[in-house]
């Protein structure tokens, strides 16, 4: 394991928000050993202090640059490129682990120019469909490639993500891993919750069929086809309560959507949630509609409480979701085939209670966030191995 061999791992992400790059990212770090896993980002958003209070309470090595952000900001870019520079040089690190795009970009570049002997990068998706028009994507998928020169290896979240940047000719096969983005099984295994008081907390009759989401509200993650999709939903279950939790860009325009359709008293926006957990049990079904995804965290957390899931066949979605098993994939904006889905599974209680005990199954079996750090630990093993012996 990295804690036997002393090795300075740094850690470098854009945000630490309520995404799962950022709590893969955060449980790896605190379970690599506080005293050689170091962590570095951006300003992060966190009134509540959750992630401060983690971070704390594991006594996590924890740097902040104001200028590290996700807008592209040429003054700021440079500002953080000479700050991570700085940074790692003067650290000396043994491995740079960089998470997705803005700070895999910039991080790998500060790591290779301070000399850093092995650079690892988690893409938690990609952005080759999905984010922009096509001469943006050009140029990112180029940078991509250049980039992926220097760095050693390159983890996906899954083995369809594996496929995908191979697709796209960023790097040569075995410069890549699939390790899944685990998460903490125990914490949602043993999770109760009193859902008649959560309904009644929540403005929800118990009679009424609950479906939700947990996703940014920004374009790539396919919203407002999902929002599409509920006047059919309605039309077979007129008290149907949707729960989108999330904030962004697209929030005013969503709401703007939900009562231009007449659905306002059967949607509810959540910008924030302590506690996901306690939502997402109240779901009949949990719903994701993205354009492009990594691996989509919530699936997992949806399944594992016992959630069947409607999702779209994109990106690692696949990878995480069996289709007919624990949920059903449906093509990406198509509200029809969304609505057709949701409805099959509301009337059918029997499947969803299939759906939810195979679920659970999978997810306990092969997503465990500790087995995801015990990977991440034997590959930095075998990258230090690799590069004493090519320094011998």
């Amino acid at each position: 394991m990295v804690e036997n061999k002393k090795i300075r791992v740094l850690h470098i992400i854009t945000r630490l928000d309520k995404g799962g790059s950022a709590e893969n990212t955060l449980f790896t770090v605190a379970h690599l050993g506080s005293e050689k896993a170091f962590l570095l980002s951006g300003e992060t958003y966190d009134p509540q202090g959750t992630i401060r209070g983690f971070i704390k309470e594991r006594g996590i090595n924890w740097v902040i640059i104001p200028e590290l952000i996700r807008e592209i900001d040429v003054f700021k870019d440079i500002q953080a490129f000479w700050k991570l520079y700085r940074y790692i040089k003067r650290n000396k690190f043994d491995i740079v682990h960089t998470h997705s795009s803005k700070a895999g970009m910039l991080g790998r570049w500060a790591a290779k120019l301070a000399g850093v002997k092995i650079i690892v990068h988690t893409p938690h998706g990609h952005i080759f469909y999905g984010y922009f028009n096509w001469f943006k994507t050009k140029i990112f998928i180029y940078l991509e490639k250049i980039t992926s020169l220097i760095t050693d290896r390159i983890i996906t979240l899954t083995q369809r993500g594996k496929e995908e940047h191979i697709k796209y000719r960023i790097a040569k096969p075995n410069k890549f891993i699939p390790i899944y983005s685990g998460i903490e099984i125990e914490k949602f295994t043993n999770f109760q919750l009193n859902i008649i008081k959560e309904k009644e907390r929540l403005n929800i009759s118990l009679e009424a069929p609950v479906i939700g989401t947990v996703s940014r509200l920004e374009s790539v993650k396919g919203n407002r086809y999902f929002i599409a999709s509920l006047p059919d939903i309605v039309k077979t279950f007129p008290c149907l309560k949707v729960i989108f939790v999330g904030d962004g860009s697209e929030r005013k325009k969503l709401e703007e959507d939900v009562k231009n359709l007449g659905l306002s008293e059967n949607v509810i926006f959540i910008e924030e949630c302590k506690d996901i957990r306690r939502i997402v049990s109240t779901f009949d079904i949990l719903v994701l509609s993205s354009l492009n995804e990594g691996m989509g965290r919530c699936l997992l957390e949806a399944q594992i409480l016992g959630v069947p899931v409607v999702a779209t066949e994109v990106g690692g979605i696949p990878d995480i979701v069996r289709d007919g098993i624990t949920g059903i994939l449906v093509p990406p904006r198509n509200p029809e085939a969304m609505s057709e889905a949701i409805v099959k599974l509301l009337k059918d209680k029997f499947l969803r209670k299939n759906m939810s005990k195979e679920g659970k199954r999978w997810v306990d079996k092969k997503f465990s966030a500790e087995a995801m750090v015990e990977k991440i630990s034997d590959l930095y093993q075998g990258l230090i191995r690799e590069n004493n012996r090519n320094v011998t």
